[in-house]
């Protein structure tokens, strides 16, 4: 094995219940006063943006958001939006150690389904960034599940020369099985049929 390619959020960066605030500061400096019904909606409609289309756009997110939640949003509120989740960030000094330890053995890589411009600040705010040769965000790419998602790793790696790590059984294992990679899937449930882990520091023993 030769590369590993990491999801990011709950898999790298745990989404905290807090990061939702980065949402409702979007949303206050811009002056929408919404209640919080209607900012858990938005952020549903930006989940479900990717089970609808197979790139990440931002006209089209925000479309999909506007005539979903019956609002008039501006694009300036997704420019915001990408801004202002780069401080959804932490402390890790396990996270940093695991991943240079990994980045010693192996080709890092990110395949995400956010902008790849946040995601990057992201992770040099976590100050993990430099152990990636590339960071994919589905801007740039395409949305997992989709098979061409991982072209952008498979069209320089064989298949089997790489491992897939996330959280996302459909997107992170199930798909890069059927490609022909091995998958390693974060999670506390158990599996006979995956293979599992639970923290991000279990991959130094594991991998």
């Amino acid at each position: 094995m030769k590369v590993i390619i990491f999801d990011i959020d709950d898999t790298l960066i745990e989404w905290k219940k807090e990061f939702i605030f980065a949402l409702k500061n979007v949303l206050k400096k811009m002056n929408y006063n919404f209640s919080d019904e209607m900012i858990n909606k938005i952020n549903k409609c930006i989940d479900e943006n990717e089970l609808c289309h197979t790139k990440l756009i931002k006209e089209q997110l925000l479309s999909y958001i506007n005539e979903n939640c019956n609002i008039n949003l501006p694009i300036k509120f997704i420019e915001n939006l990408i801004e202002e989740q780069k401080n959804c960030v932490y402390e890790d000094k396990n996270l940093i150690k695991t991943i240079e330890y990994l980045s010693k053995k192996y080709e890092l890589y990110i395949v995400t389904n956010w902008f790849t411009e946040t995601q990057t600040a992201r992770l040099e705010k976590m100050g993990i960034l430099k152990y990636f040769k590339k960071v994919y965000g589905a801007d740039i790419n395409y949305f997992k599940p989709d098979k061409r998602s991982f072209n952008v790793i498979t069209k320089s790696h064989l298949p089997k020369e790489c491992i897939s790590i996330g959280d996302s059984l459909e997107n992170d294992i199930v798909l890069p099985i059927s490609l022909g990679m091995k998958a390693l899937w974060k999670t506390d449930s158990k599996s006979d049929k995956y293979n599992t882990f639970k923290n991000i520091g279990d991959l130094i023993n594991i991998l």
